[in-house]
């Protein structure tokens, strides 16, 4: 049987694995952390702990639980999914997983930086996807907006189409590990007429750019939803009631799709998604 690929290791990501590996599936889940359910410290109000259950202790818990039962557990970001030949391509900065189907159970906030003139140019020199939209670029100059994996990632795949690519970190310091060109400045604004033509920095220099891509963080679902070409709804991915989005093979689960944001909601998504992502893999 073909590999599922989960991304998120919170509630919903775990749920899922443990439905897909007790049916069978090779399943690696990969994540930087327990998702939103780490902001949380006490919680009352989930079945079965009479005097609350510690947040923290409850991703633990899941997550031992999913190795116990056979599941790769990875550490780690994922910076985009790729069609393959058969299957999908999931690329994290240290590999790339071949998976016959993925489940996406990442938050749907996008990483917006905090500069002026961001949402002005929207869709007139400002990108969140590099794969999307670098075609329109071809034989500009661009910047991509920030300092880590995701970061690199978007300048790999600019750099095989465009020839004049540089990150720009607003301030912070490079995580990514190979040597790019990016400048630390801090960014004060995006300036132009009808369409993105510079950026200001704090220093009170400037730099011409045609376009900015967008690359702060970690991808969440907004970002994967629009690599992929998946349907969505304000920043919701549409899925159907067996949690499939409008890809065949991609399914999504938790705070990424239509619902109440809880706990007990992200569990019943998993089994859903992680049921159903198990029947396509049987299928194959």
């Amino acid at each position: 049987m073909e590999q599922l690929v989960i991304i998120g290791h919170g509630p919903a990501g775990i749920s899922a694995a443990l439905y897909a590996v007790r049916g069978g599936a090779p399943v690696t889940v990969i994540g930087k952390d327990g998702g939103a359910l780490t902001k949380a410290d006490l919680i009352q109000n989930y079945y079965g702990f009479e005097h609350g259950v510690k947040a923290k202790d409850l991703i633990e818990a899941g997550i031992r639980q999913a190795q116990n039962l056979g599941a790769r557990l990875l550490t780690s970001e994922v910076c985009g999914i790729e069609f393959g030949e058969a299957g999908f391509l999931v690329k994290t900065p240290a590999e790339v997983l071949r998976a016959g189907a993925v489940i996406i159970a990442v938050g749907t906030a996008r990483n917006v930086p905090k500069i002026e003139g961001i949402g002005q140019f929207e869709g007139s020199g400002v990108s969140y996807c590099a794969i999307c939209d670098a075609f329109f670029f071809r034989g500009k100059k661009v910047a991509v907006i920030g300092s880590g994996a995701y970061a690199a990632s978007e300048y790999e795949v600019l750099k095989g189409v465009i020839s004049d690519v540089t990150i720009l970190t607003d301030g912070a310091e490079p995580t990514f590990t190979a040597a790019l060109p990016h400048n630390k400045k801090k960014i004060a604004r995006f300036d132009g007429a009808n369409a993105l033509e510079r950026v200001v920095f704090a220093d009170g220099t400037s730099e011409a750019f045609d376009g900015a891509f967008i690359a702060c963080g970690s991808a969440g679902a907004f970002e994967l939803a629009k690599k992929l070409g998946l349907e969505t709804a304000g920043n919701k991915i549409v899925t159907d009631e067996k949690r499939a989005t409008n890809i065949p093979g991609i399914f999504a689960a938790g705070d990424c799709v239509a619902g109440l944001q809880q706990i007990a909601k992200a569990v019943y998504d998993g089994m859903i998604a992680g049921t159903e992502a198990l029947k396509y893999l049987k299928s194959l």
